[in-house]
């Protein structure tokens, strides 16, 4: 599964604000990373609903490959275990989309610019 595929993802079960149900989410960890043998994946959610956040990214539909428009919950990146996500493909960033993405991620994590 490479960076910037999106996948659904079984989220439940949720504790208090993170976001449940079976939603779309982008991959986000490094392909050398998502090669490994490792049984985790690091996942940004997204849901319909409008961007209510400045960290949050909104991503049309053409930036997704996916039926209407999203939103990426930046403040919501998590790693799960893969055997949550379906294996097909449901979409992917384009180029300009992952960079938006990559930016907030960075801000969330402390990182330098670009770092993402």
């Amino acid at each position: 599964m490479p960076r910037g595929e999106i996948l659904w993802c079984d989220l439940e079960p949720r504790r208090d604000h993170e976001p449940g149900e079976a939603r779309p989410v982008i991959v986000v960890s490094a392909d050398a990373y998502n090669e490994t043998r490792s049984p985790l994946v690091a996942i940004v959610p997204l849901t319909r609903a409008a961007a209510k956040n400045p960290l949050h990214v909104a991503l049309s539909a053409a930036e997704t490959g996916l039926d209407s428009q999203s939103t990426a919950l930046i403040d919501h990146a998590r790693f799960v275990d893969r055997s949550r996500l379906r294996p097909e493909a449901a979409g992917r960033l384009t180029r300009s989309a992952q960079q938006r993405v990559d930016r907030n991620l960075a801000r969330v994590f402390g990182l330098p610019p670009g770092a993402a």
